[in-house]
């Protein structure tokens, strides 16, 4: 995890310099376009390393939370009138599956309830958004519903199951 979170802060000094590059070589698009796609490149590699983590720990856990508030440092200048990208929902994303993953961590409830939170801190990441409140607060929703679902119908039973196993039984029986 600490390495997929060290390829995405490389990705700003080289698509800085990329851009730098494109720049002085031809004009300012292509130095954009240039920069966008080593952005891009370093996002990728970032995400396939995720793929690769068999388990975590209680700081990995907390990466989406410190990643959020980063990328949306990095994104604030470029958002500034234009609504592309809400931060305080980007974060609360990143909070809901740092949640979700220390829950995963301390029940070992496995990943597969995990796949939706993180498919809306991917979109919430993105700068696409459609005006209004209404796209962040349907995704958030969302995927804090199919959570407590899940987590309530498949998870709970099996953890109260296994606590009550663990308690010792009393004496005389």
């Amino acid at each position: 995890m600490l390495r997929s979170l060290a390829i995405s802060f490389l990705a700003f000094p080289f698509s800085a310099l990329a851009f730098f590059i494109g720049w002085a070589a031809r004009d300012l698009r292509f130095g954009l376009l240039a920069g966008a796609v080593i952005f891009t490149g370093f996002f990728i590699a970032a995400v396939v390393n995720l793929f690769f983590v068999k388990s975590y720990s209680y700081l990995d856990a907390a990466l989406p939370a410190v990643f959020s508030v980063l990328w949306s440092l990095a994104l604030a200048p470029f958002s500034f009138g234009a609504s592309l990208f809400s931060a305080p929902a980007f974060i609360g994303a990143a909070l809901l599956l740092g949640s979700c993953m220390a829950i995963a961590k301390r029940y070992q409830t496995g990943i597969k309830w995990l796949i939706f939170p993180a498919f809306v801190f991917l979109y919430e990441m993105l700068p696409i958004n459609i005006p209004g409140p209404v796209d962040d607060t349907f995704a958030l929703t969302g995927s804090l519903s199919v959570i407590l679902v899940q987590f309530l119908r498949r998870e709970l039973p099996r953890i109260i199951i296994t606590e009550l196993q663990k308690r010792p039984s009393p004496p005389g029986r």
